[in-house]
């Protein structure tokens, strides 16, 4: 960044001489004259050096990131006490739960949002200090956490019952303010039932040398809020049909409540619109206790629908045949198909392939909201 910001220094001043230089060299005889343009000509320069370095700020920031693998039983406790019910509601309030040794974070309910404060020890003598302080609404904190029972549960009893059938899976809370850092909490699960949480912590970014405090509504900027939820599926050329009754045009009876197996807790309805141009996805997560949750909808072009599908299916096709003229001979590769709408959220569908096996994935992402010192929220 320093070395484009000289380059672009250069450039400007090479301008501004470049237009002086004829005029100097024509008044050259008359000499007074001459200095006075050769002044001007550099007070056209150097300004423009001096307000170009005052745009360019130096900026540093800390990041920490763990994981930890962990009983189901363990993240839901985990996750009570930090954003779900326990935290939301004032108990345990101000009690610091230990992540790893020296690292901690706090849950402080304010108004209905819920403040996690990360803080560490201070090498010595020194005290223990906050490195990131973010918001997250009441809300969406419980609504995280029962995306993750679901899904906890769901695995468990796919594992018990089916092993080979197991897939993996991602559920993620992303909190971020301008003057409190960024954090993302993540549960994750593999095809073996082995589960995990990942804290991913960042301090605010401050120009250089200036380290302050970090805290949650320092700024008048809106904090911001989302859940991230990815899930893998098997697919094969054959069960291909099952994306294009989603994206294709002229398919009247499309998909109504339909549980995304294996990942049963996460359930799929399509819909035509009124042309035909477009079908709307709509994804629910059904909770352990049956309730259903919104978790995000798109609309989806069948133009666009329909040429996903026919690459992927013919990276499939031709994968099969590398593989079978001779075994482990073909490359990986990736189709991916992105839609949104800025109030119902993200969707993105993605086929992969290597060495002849397929994998389908749902990568869904709730509608940012803005989080606010007094619980109101907007969505970005």
């Amino acid at each position: 960044m320093e070395k484009r910001f000289w380059e672009d220094l250069r450039l400007l001043n090479g301008r501004a001489l470049k237009r002086c230089t004829p005029s100097v060299t024509a008044v050259s005889k008359m000499p007074k004259a001459g200095w006075i343009l050769i002044t001007f000509c550099a007070l056209l320069v150097f300004p423009g050096m001096t307000a170009a370095r005052e745009k360019h700020v130096d900026t540093e920031f800390l990041e920490e990131a763990i994981q930890n693998g962990m009983a189901s039983a363990d993240i839901i406790a985990l996750l009570d006490q930090t954003v779900g019910a326990a935290a939301s509601t004032g108990a345990n309030q101000a009690v610091p739960q230990q992540l790893r040794q020296g690292l901690y974070v706090t849950a402080i309910r304010q108004s209905s949002n819920v403040i996690l404060r990360f803080e560490v020890d201070g090498s010595g003598t020194q005290p223990r200090y906050a490195i990131a302080e973010v918001a997250v609404s009441a809300d969406l904190g419980s609504r995280f956490l029962e995306f993750v029972k679901a899904a906890l549960g769901t695995a468990e009893a796919i594992f018990s019952a089916a092993p080979q059938s197991a897939k993996p899976w991602e559920l993620a809370l992303d909190a971020q303010s301008s003057s409190g850092g960024e954090v993302t909490i993540k549960v994750e699960g593999d095809a073996t039932g082995h589960f995990t949480v990942s804290w991913d912590i960042a301090s605010p970014k401050r120009p250089l040398d200036s380290f302050v405090v970090p805290t949650a509504f320092g700024s008048k900027e809106a904090g911001t809020e989302h859940i991230n939820v990815l899930v893998h599926f098997p697919i094969t050329l054959e069960a291909f049909t099952f994306l294009r009754t989603i994206y294709v045009s002229g398919v009247s009876q499309r998909y109504q409540d339909l549980p995304l197996s294996p990942h049963t807790w996460l359930h799929l309805t399509v819909t035509n619109s009124s042309t035909d141009r477009y079908v709307v996805v709509h994804f629910d997560a059904i909770t352990v206790n049956g309730q259903r949750l919104f978790v995000a909808e798109g609309p989806a072009s069948t133009d666009v629908g329909g040429r996903f599908l026919n690459e992927s299916i013919t990276r499939m096709q031709e994968m099969l045949n590398e593989e079978a003229a001779k075994p482990a001979s073909s490359g990986k590769w990736e189709t991916e198909f992105y839609y949104d709408d800025p109030d119902t959220g993200v969707v993105v569908v993605a086929v992969t392939g290597e060495q002849g096996i397929f994998d389908a994935a749902y990568e869904l992402q709730t509608p940012i909201q803005n989080v606010r010192q007094h619980g109101k929220r907007t969505v970005d």
